[in-house]
């Protein structure tokens, strides 16, 4: 059977296994980059396979997955020194080691795209290791952080939504919704994710609404 599994909170991928899992179990994997661990999370939506899973976690695994966490942190303060040292306008925001010990993962954010080479080079030969460092988006960081939203309610993507599609003001103006953007905009600045809720619904009134005065015009014309 094939699962949806995340490794962290920015990366998920698909595997296969042989046995029968419930989500919320920790296995181990073998993806294209080596061993790691992931938490089952549902079915896949797509077929596309990336990894297979190896086993359940054993007792001995979670004692060796608190260490990775002290390491991590230690990774964590060695990146953010790494940063202010080259004066990168970046904020830093999650690490993960992989369970092999082969690779370390930085997550950061910004406000345009950064250029790092120097950064990794460095941070490569501090600690000694495989480093990949990835650029989320101000979404991405606000469902990692959570938070509560203009409505009064928890942020939508951190508590349902899993997909994040993209938002434009011609949703808003389709629903008849005149503000200025940063009135629509959510905790990540970004114009808020509840925009597309109904947007459906919108399209299709709109369309229907066109259609019905062509066909007005028609029968108008033809009286005339």
């Amino acid at each position: 059977m094939k699962y949806l599994l995340e490794i962290t909170p920015f990366w998920k991928l698909i595997a296969e296994g042989g046995e029968i899992y419930s989500i919320g179990e920790m296995v181990l994997f073998k993806g294209n980059d080596g061993v790691d661990v992931g938490k089952i999370i549902g079915p896949p939506i797509e077929e596309e396979k990336a990894g297979e899973i190896l086993r359940p976690l054993h007792s001995d695994d979670f004692i060796k997955l608190e260490d990775l966490k002290e390491y991590e942190e230690l990774c964590l303060i060695e990146f953010r020194n790494a940063v202010r040292e080259f004066n990168l306008n970046m904020k830093v925001v999650y690490a993960h080691c992989q369970f092999d010990e082969e690779r370390v993962i930085f997550y950061f954010t910004a406000d345009k795209k950064m250029k790092f080479r120097k950064l990794h080079r460095y941070i490569s030969q501090k600690l000694n290791k495989r480093i990949v460092i990835k650029q989320i988006g101000a979404r991405d960081f606000a469902r990692y952080c959570g938070g509560v939203g203009p409505c009064g309610r928890k942020i939508c993507c951190a508590s349902f939504l899993g997909d994040l599609k993209s938002i434009s003001l011609r949703m808003a103006r389709r629903q008849n919704i005149f503000l200025s953007p940063s009135k629509l905009s959510g905790i990540c600045g970004k114009l808020l994710c509840c925009l597309n809720f109904e947007e459906d619904f919108y399209a299709d009134f709109q369309k229907t609404k066109i259609a019905l005065e062509q066909d007005i015009d028609e029968e108008e014309s033809e009286e005339y």
